[in-house]
């Protein structure tokens, strides 16, 4: 075979949806990310808005974000990224699956499970709640996965038993 060529790998397919370039994730993980990136998005445009105001603002620029579909679409996606990107930490990641694995948990149990210090465990869910990834109650003192969390964590664990699956195979 000529240096210049690879060996090729069946990579599997891909459900397409009905718009081109978006792939459907497995378990409906798409929806939830989706709709968590909004939730966090629609929350920072209120809370900017509203200093905004405060400041004597006109609040054009809301006006001007709503009717530029392109400027939208970019921040969702950055959004969506953005949470991607932190549930990819390994110890985010762990975070977030205990965070699925139960209805709620207290800072002192989730460090204990994770092995780290409280106030790292209160920065990272801090971080993982700013990406609508995890929920803190304040009043019941516990932090909870949100279901684009859970929906993350389930899309990763297909991912890997998927993967295993055709590694193993191919040790065969």
């Amino acid at each position: 075979m000529p240096d210049n060529q690879s060996t090729p790998i069946d990579i599997g397919r891909i459900k397409r949806v009905d718009r081109p370039g978006e792939v459907a994730l497995p378990g409906d993980s798409a929806e939830p990310l989706g709709q968590a990136a909004a939730g966090m998005l629609r929350h920072l445009v209120f809370v900017l808005d509203r200093e905004d105001r405060l400041e004597s603002g006109t609040g054009d620029w809301l006006e001007e974000l709503r009717g530029d579909g392109t400027a939208v679409t970019a921040s969702v996606r950055a959004a969506v990224l953005r949470a991607v990107h932190m549930a990819t930490d390994s110890i985010n990641f762990r975070i977030l699956e205990e965070l699925a694995q139960s209805e709620g948990v207290t800072r002192a149990t989730l460090a204990g499970r994770i092995g780290l210090a409280e106030l790292s465990v209160s920065e990272r869910v801090g971080d993982l709640v700013s990406a609508g990834l995890a929920v803190k109650v304040s009043e019941a003192n516990q932090i909870t996965g949100t279901a684009a969390g859970v929906a993350l964590t389930e899309w990763v664990h297909s991912a890997v038993a998927a993967g295993t699956r055709t590694f193993t195979d191919g040790l065969a």
